[in-house]
């Protein structure tokens, strides 16, 4: 059977939704300010660039610690490009991943990277293949690009 997942959103007035997640968890979604919204909020396309980053983070995360590898800092950062044209949608995504802890190497984090964004990621997968082309590593403020 497949698993489902149930995201719910209540309407708090004008364009502004409160989102609840199942373990009570919320967060506020609005339109930017620009788009007649007040800006108080996430707006959808910020918040999938934060699933996908979230996705990619927390996978990495939980593989790194199965390796016995410990992170002193992580920052993952995105930046995606959209189409001039409605409905606007991203063309290309950018993922920066900041790494730094002891016994990191660079072979082996863009390994990981790769192998969560094409098998691991859900999110990564739901998008189409190839959106997120650039993946950034930068290990002890040493700046690589990978893939």
């Amino acid at each position: 059977m497949a698993t489902m997942t149930e995201a719910t959103l209540r309407w708090t007035g004008g364009t502004m939704f409160e989102a609840a997640g199942t373990n009570g968890a919320t967060l506020q979604i609005d339109m930017p300010i620009e788009l007649d919204g007040t800006g108080n909020g996430f707006h959808p396309m910020e918040l999938l660039l934060h699933a996908l980053g979230g996705c990619m983070a927390v996978t990495l995360a939980q593989i790194l610690t199965r390796q016995r590898l410990a992170l002193d800092a992580y920052t993952v950062t995105l930046w995606g490009e959209r189409a001039e044209q409605p409905p606007t949608r991203y063309t290309h995504i950018v993922v920066e991943h900041r790494f730094r802890g002891q016994g990191l190497t660079r072979a082996n984090l863009e390994r990981l990277v790769s192998m969560v964004e094409e098998r691991y990621c859900a999110v990564a997968a739901t998008l189409p293949h190839g959106l997120a082309e650039q993946v950034v590593i930068i290990e002890d403020g040493v700046m690589g690009v990978g893939f």
